[in-house]
C-alpha cells in the first residue's frame, strides 16, 4: 500500500434480506479501523432493503439498481468505490470489529500482495439477535489462531488447472484495487440463480493473477439460514452448481486465454452435472455451444473425456 492508512472499500451486496442487512451494515460502521467507506448495493429487492439504506443518511454510499445479478450489484459497487482495499460482504454476513484493521495490517506488511483471503465462524441465524453479538466477537476472537497468514503464489497451478483449497466465500475476499480492476466489471450473467458469476470467478482470478496472503483466522461470521443453496432440493442444486461451473469456465477463458485448461476443467464438471440433473436451460446451452465452437478438435477431444470421467464419478458418488 502507498501509504498507512489506506481507505477501505466495503462493499456490501444485498437482495431481499431485509431482515439481515442491518446487522451487516453496522458491522461495517462498527470497524475498529476507520479510514472506511461504505457502499451499500441494493440489487432490486422487493422488501424494505431501500429503506432501511436509506435510513443511514451519509453514513453510507447506496446504490440503488434494477435486479441484475449479484455480478452486477458488485460491479455497480466497484464502479462506486475509491479505495485502496477492497473487501466484500454479502448482505446476510457479519463482520468482526477488528477484520479491516487485520486486512490492513496485512497489506501494509507486504506491498506485493494483491489479495488477502480469511475465514468465517458459522452460526444459525436464530442466535444472531444484536445483545448477543458481543459475546460471539469475543468467543470467536479467543479461539482464533494466533498461526500468521502464509503467503501464496498460486498463479502457475491455476493455469494447469489446479483449484485452490483456500478459496473464500465472497465475504472473505480482500483485494488491492490493482487486482480488482483486473477482474471488474465482471460479466453480467445472472442466470436463472442470480450468482452464476459470482465469488468463484472472483477468487480464481485473483489466486490466478496475484500472489497474496491466507489465514485460518475467523475475521467474520457467516449466517446459516435457507438461501438458494439450502432451500432447494438436491437436483436444483445441482443445477445451480452446473450453471456456476459452465459460466466461470466460459468467462474465465474469455478474459484470459491463459487459463484454458482451468476453464475447460470447469466446463466439464458443469456439463456433466446438467446431464445428471437433466437441466434444459437455454443460457447454460447456449454457452456450452459456443465455448466449443471455439475450441479446437484436439480440445474437444480432451473435454468430452473430462466430461465423460466427471459423469462416472458423479454415478459412483450416487452409488455410495
Amino acid at each position: 500500500m502507498s501509504e498507512a492508512t489506506p481507505l477501505v472499500s466495503i462493499l456490501i451486496n444485498n437482495y431481499n434480506y431485509g431482515s439481515f442487512l442491518s446487522q451487516a451494515v453496522d458491522s461495517a460502521l462498527n470497524q475498529t479501523y476507520q479510514n472506511i467507506e461504505i457502499i451499500v448495493i441494493d440489487d432490486g429487492s422487493q422488501d424494505n432493503s431501500p429503506a432501511i439504506i436509506r435510513s443511514y443518511g451519509d453514513k453510507v454510499t447506496p446504490v440503488l439498481k434494477e435486479n441484475g445479478g449479484q455480478a452486477s450489484a458488485l460491479n455497480a459497487g466497484f464502479a462506486k468505490s475509491r479505495g485502496d482495499i477492497i473487501c466484500l460482504l454479502d448482505a446476510d454476513d457479519i463482520y468482526l470489529p477488528d477484520k479491516v484493521l487485520e486486512v490492513v495490517s496485512v497489506f501494509n506488511k507486504d506491498n506485493t500482495i494483491e489479495w488477502f483471503f480469511h475465514r468465517s465462524t458459522p452460526y444459525q441465524a436464530d442466535q444472531l439477535v444484536d445483545e448477543r453479538l458481543p459475546s460471539f466477537f469475543k468467543e470467536i476472537c479467543e479461539q482464533n489462531t494466533n498461526v500468521s497468514p502464509r503467503k501464496i503464489d498460486f498463479r502457475q497451478e491455476v493455469r494447469q488447472a489446479q483449484t485452490p483449497d483456500f478459496a473464500p466465500a465472497t465475504s472473505n475476499i480482500c483485494l488491492s484495487r490493482s487486482l480488482a480492476q483486473k477482474i471488474f466489471p465482471m460479466p453480467e450473467v445472472p442466470g436463472n440463480s442470480g450468482v452464476a458469476i459470482s465469488d468463484l470467478y472472483i477468487k480464481l482470478l485473483a489466486v490466478g493473477l496475484g500472489v497474496g496472503y491466507q489465514t485460518e483466522r475467523n475475521l467474520c461470521i457467516f449466517r446459516l439460514h435457507r438461501n438458494i443453496y439450502s432451500s432447494t432440493n438436491f437436483i436444483n442444486r445441482r443445477k445451480v452448481g452446473a450453471e456456476i461451473s459452465i459460466a466461470t469456465g466460459y468467462w474465465i477463458r474469455a478474459k484470459d486465454p491463459d487459463f484454458e485448461k482451468l476453464s475447460n476443467k470447469l466446463l466439464a464438471k458443469g456439463v456433466s452435472l446438467t446431464q445428471k440433473s437433466e437441466t434444459g436451460d437455454k443460457g447454460v446451452n447456449s454457452l456450452i455451444k459456443t465455448y466449443l465452437s471455439n475450441t479446437n478438435l484436439i480440445n474437444r477431444i480432451k473435454l468430452n473425456f473430462m466430461i465423460f470421467y466427471y459423469s462416472i464419478k458423479l454415478s459412483f458418488v450416487e452409488m455410495i
